[in-house]
């Protein structure tokens, strides 16, 4: 999950936003809101009220991005830790997925075995019938057998489609999650290059700000009256 650097508060450029610094301080009457020179134009009323509005906007846009930020990391968090406890829980069913086969492949090779010594004792006894021999109590107990051994496979035939069905719910399970998981992993990447971007117009648009209004002188006055409302 790819994370862009955090968003760009330019902190030397806002502390220059936040208030003017007196040039004339014997005075006080002429202010600047960046480093202007005390022989740059003082900028009129208007003027400085469309650069005051435009200050404060800046202000919150920049406040705003940083709980968008704060809020994006957050759920970087959350996503790490949900990452991990999803690995986690895969690794837990693919072991148990390869405990439940390992025992029943080992049920499986027991019963092969056991039908494999039982096809043996059914040739020996084919082969003493066809000398005459009465081998009667020998094949009933055999049938007996047999019957037995039919019903282990009819057994291990039901646990086979059992655990497979089992394999099955507990992939589809996982599947679901990730999937769940890949679409909060996308969204946030797709608003983490929201804020890339927001942030790219933030500073073009501050850069801006800077040119028209940083670089030029006002009169405190005519700040007092455009904060009391006039």
């Amino acid at each position: 999950m790819q994370r862009s650097p955090s968003f760009a508060l330019l902190p030397g450029l806002l502390l220059a936003l936040c208030a003017g610094s007196a040039l004339a301080a014997d005075n006080g009457k002429i202010n600047t809101l960046g480093n202007a020179s005390a022989k740059a134009p003082v900028m009129s009323r208007e003027e400085l009220r469309a650069c005051l509005k435009q200050q404060d906007a800046l202000k919150a846009r920049a406040e705003e991005a940083k709980a968008q930020r704060l809020k994006l990391d957050e759920e970087r968090r959350q996503l790490e830790s949900d990452k991990a406890a999803t690995l986690a829980e895969r690794d837990a069913v693919t072991a148990r997925v390869a405990e439940s086969a390992n025992a029943f492949n080992a049920k499986v090779a027991a019963h092969t075995k056991l039908v494999e010594e039982f096809n043996a004792k059914m040739d020996a006894l084919n082969a003493a019938l066809a000398k005459g021999e009465n081998m009667d109590r020998q094949r009933q107990k055999l049938e007996r057998e047999g019957k037995s051994i039919q019903q282990a496979s009819d057994d291990l035939n039901a646990q086979n489609k059992t655990l497979n069905e089992q394999i099955a719910h507990d992939k589809q399970v996982l599947d679901e999650k990730y999937a769940g998981f890949q679409a909060r992993i996308d969204d946030w990447n797709a608003r983490n290059r929201t804020m890339d971007t927001t942030a790219e117009e933030y500073e073009m648009d501050v850069n801006v700000w800077k040119k028209q209004c940083g670089g030029r002188n006002y009169r405190e006055i005519d700040e007092k009256v455009i904060r009391s409302g006039g």
